[in-house]
């Protein structure tokens, strides 16, 4: 990021003209810093907008520890796999912050793989939330956006995706599978709000440890029909769906 900060400062990088960062196949180890308290953050900063961050392939590039997003715009991580056995894999907050993550599994993370907030907007493709301590995907505050494009969460220790706080997240492609978590697939707490762009009749989320699909405090879980009608999944706290 020091080099990113160097770069960013002797040319100005755009959506289309983006600064990249090549990562080599291998297992990447990051030193991390110290945030509020003296408490160590085994992550990265990322504190320029218009920067991809690009492996070899999931299962060739490896990042033990994770990135850290604040309000910069236009960042973008491709074809890595995210291992952060002490908190997040992917922190991404902040209005401003707009992130796109392709071809990426975010695996094994002592909290969640991906925490989306505070108003943040991401579109995650063909990307694997696996196995993380938590969620695989939570997304928390008002205005917050998530996309999530043919992706899969399952094996994770509590939901696979949770919409919390006034959150959006839309779900597309008929890839999307969430399965196997520790406790729900699909959780929309505290007005939170997941709209499903699937037919009812397609197994977007099935055989988790509790409910495929639960609602509470106001959450909502829906399917968006063809044409543009939606149809609510789960009609009350208590359904198993």
């Amino acid at each position: 990021m020091e080099l990113a900060v160097i770069f960013s400062e002797r040319k100005v990088y755009t959506e289309t003209d983006p600064l990249k960062i090549q990562l080599d196949q291998g297992v990447h180890e990051i030193v991390g810093y110290t945030g509020a308290y003296g408490i160590h953050r085994n992550a990265v900063k990322v504190t320029c907008s218009h920067i991809t961050f690009v492996g070899k392939g999931k299962d060739h590039t490896t990042i033990r520890g994770g990135f850290k997003v604040h309000n910069q715009r236009n960042v973008k991580f491709e074809e890595l796999a995210v291992m952060n056995q002490s908190r997040y894999g992917l922190e991404l907050e902040g209005s401003e912050t707009t992130v796109d993550v392709l071809k990426c599994v975010v695996k094994e993370c002592g909290w969640t793989g991906m925490s989306v907030k505070d108003g943040a907007t991401v579109t995650a493709t063909q990307c694997e939330f696996v196995e993380n301590g938590e969620f695989g995907v939570l997304c928390h505050g008002a205005n917050t956006k998530a996309r999530l494009n043919n992706c899969k969460m399952h094996h994770n220790g509590e939901a696979g995706l949770n919409a919390y706080l006034d959150a959006v997240v839309d779900l597309h492609g008929t890839k999307t599978d969430i399965h196997s978590n520790k406790e729900h697939g699909i959780l929309a707490d505290s007005r939170g709000k997941v709209n499903i762009h699937l037919p009812s009749q397609h197994n977007t989320s099935h055989d988790n440890d509790e409910q495929d699909r639960y609602q509470e405090l106001g959450g909502s879980i829906a399917n968006i029909n063809a044409d543009g009608t939606f149809t609510h999944v789960v009609e009350d706290d208590d359904d198993d769906n």
